[in-house]
């Protein structure tokens, strides 16, 4: 770790332990934003600059009593119930536990449940999303820096290349972040965040200030992973109108992948290939590994298999003799098997179903219920971007910082709401009285249990 790294890990991890809540969470985003994954610590095993500043917080929220007050809904038991059963049977599979799994593991848990505790109400996300903008304006100026001069200043703490990949003539830029497309998708499953706000007179100007920086960090990047993800949630935001009839939307997708699947020439699932004759990039590659998953299901359905046994699934291999798994499902399969990717998805089937739920309820409060719905839609948006996206990468630098903020999101936005619309306050909702809810938490509609 060098001096530049130092310091900003001191700041942000003492930001961390002594500041708001707000400034808190901050502080996490802004060491994932400016610092690389060159700046590290060898304490027998090997400590990012990043994960001081997840202990710091945590350490904060266990200290300060925050973490004791959330109120724990489906999403949270769902994701714990996942992370369990992929460490248990990776065990398993292996015979021992992997350190550099399960190190992943608490990774992800002190960044989720850091900012859960962090980030717990309306005003909470609101000002957190302000703040945001101050990060990600100076972050998408560095990367449209490096996009015109082909020089990356996040060089200077290692760990990414001083010279971005040119492809077509233009530069694949990737800022502190160990690959483009990782880059990119920070600034893809943000955007469908700030479309929420705008929704909000009060705060429109900041958002518009955020949909920018997103939409230059996504063209700066130059990939098709975070361009596909950017478009999805535009298009869940094109659903904004027809948000009552989203069961025909769901209905029609599904319908819609039968049918192709039974008139392409290949299973659908090559799909990918053919947006990528229009998008550009490596979708035959995605499309194949897919496929590859699917006939080899007898020997990774039990507890997953060895990567390396990947080998022979596409004509180039990384240097350790697997193929490369650009795709976070398939990756969860051969981990730790089929029981595990099914949890996978119903923890996204559970996010879905509870902030479909939790908009649906607000609709009926008038004009501040629809304001607070376009925020749980807009963020409802952002985890059917980052699904689309996790079918073309794995987070596998600091990207898993934002994914796992964005579930805190959800989480936190449904316990909010649901407390709010049990017990909602005359002043909050001017058309409170049109609905009639139980004064009993638990027979809510959308209570978190």
């Amino acid at each position: 770790m060098n001096a530049l790294g130092a310091i900003l890990t001191c700041v942000f991890s003492i930001l961390a332990l002594t500041r708001s809540r707000q400034v808190a969470a901050l502080a996490v985003l802004g060491a994932t934003l400016f610092i690389t994954e060159g700046q590290s610590v060898n304490l027998g095993l090997n400590f990012f600059a990043l994960r001081f500043v997840e202990i710091a917080v945590f350490a904060r929220v266990l200290s300060k009593r925050e973490l004791s007050k959330i109120t724990f809904t489906k999403i949270d038991r769902w994701l714990m119930i996942f992370f369990i059963t992929l460490l248990v049977l990776n065990s398993i599979q292996l015979g021992s536990v992997d350190l550099y799994q399960l190190g992943t593991v608490v990774d992800c848990w002190l960044v989720y449940f850091g900012f859960r505790a962090l980030i717990s109400s309306t005003e909470e996300y609101t000002d957190f999303m302000r703040g945001s903008v101050y990060l990600l304006v100076p972050f998408a100026l560095l990367m449209i820096f490096e996009a015109a001069s082909g020089r990356n200043l996040f060089a200077a703490m290692g760990g990414v290349p001083e010279s971005p990949i040119l492809r077509e003539g233009h530069f694949r830029c990737q800022g502190s972040f160990r690959v483009p497309i990782t880059a990119g998708s920070l600034g893809a499953t943000y955007f469908p965040l700030f479309v929420g706000f705008w929704f909000q007179k009060s705060c429109r100007k900041w958002a518009l200030v955020g949909l920018v920086a997103c939409f230059a960090i996504v063209v700066a990047s130059r990939s098709s992973g975070p361009l596909m993800a950017i478009l999805t949630g535009i298009m869940g935001w094109g659903c904004w109108v027809i948000r009552r009839k989203m069961q025909w939307v769901r209905r029609g997708i599904v319908a819609l992948l039968l049918g192709l699947h039974m008139v392409m020439n290949q299973p659908v699932w090559f799909i990918f290939d053919r947006i990528s004759g229009v998008l550009g990039g490596d979708g035959w590659h995605r499309s194949n590994l897919i496929d590859k998953f699917f006939l080899h299901m007898s020997e990774w359905w039990a507890v997953g298999m060895p990567f390396i046994n990947t080998a022979d699934w596409a004509a180039t291999q990384l240097p350790w003799g697997g193929v490369d798994v650009t795709n976070y499902f398939v990756s969860i399969g051969l981990t730790a098997g089929l029981l595990t990717l099914f949890f996978f998805i119903r923890f996204l089937v559970v996010c879905f179903s509870l902030l479909g739920r939790t908009a649906t309820a607000l609709g009926a409060y008038g004009a501040e219920g629809r304001s607070l719905e376009a925020l749980i839609w807009g963020i409802g948006c952002t985890i059917c971007a980052h699904t689309v996206n996790l079918t073309a990468v794995l987070y596998w630098d600091q990207s898993y910082v934002f994914w796992y903020l964005h579930l805190a999101f959800a989480s936190s936005m449904v316990a909010h709401v649901s407390s709010l619309l049990a017990n909602p306050p005359q002043e909050a909702f001017s058309d409170s009285a049109t609905l009639d809810f139980a004064a009993d938490e638990t027979s809510h509609p959308i209570y978190p249990t």
